[in-house]
């Protein structure tokens, strides 16, 4: 299969790229606010970014969910009839369910020691998943070739 059967078109790859980076970014700064908060280290004015930024982080989460969900008809159906980056490619969705499912438990759980739990591996996986993201497009491209 061609390489560029697989590819995303540029105008939805920079939109996934886009709402991507807002979701890492308004998920990193809120867990920094959130420290702060909680060492005493915030102001009111950081307190109320904090919500703003929880907010948007939740929205851009509904459009990345939503993006991803577009790349099942068409890249992931593609690439995994041509037997072509299966490995990172489930690697990747994994940790996209992952993700949306600690989500969803940190905004309905209500027991603080689960919350914790999820909280500290949501962030961790959040941070990492662009080093994941870059993982599965090199070795995507390495075998395309």
């Amino acid at each position: 299969m061609k390489r560029r059967s697989l590819q995303l078109n540029p105008r939805h790859r920079a939109t996934f790229y886009i709402v991507g980076t807002v979701l890492l970014v308004t998920g990193a700064a809120w867990a920094r606010v959130q420290n702060m908060d909680e060492a005493g280290q915030a102001g009111e004015g950081l307190r109320q970014l904090k919500r703003w930024l929880i907010e948007l982080h939740g929205l851009s989460a509904v459009g990345f969910v939503f993006l991803l969900g577009t790349l099942i008809p068409g890249h992931v159906r593609n690439a995994w009839r041509a037997g072509k980056n299966r490995t990172s490619g489930v690697f990747i969705l994994t940790v996209m369910s992952f993700l949306s499912l600690t989500g969803y438990a940190l905004y309905y759980l209500g027991d603080e020691g689960w919350r914790r739990c999820f909280s500290g591996f949501h962030l961790w996986l959040g941070l990492a998943s662009p080093l994941i993201l870059f993982w599965h497009i090199r070795t995507g491209r390495r075998l395309v070739r």
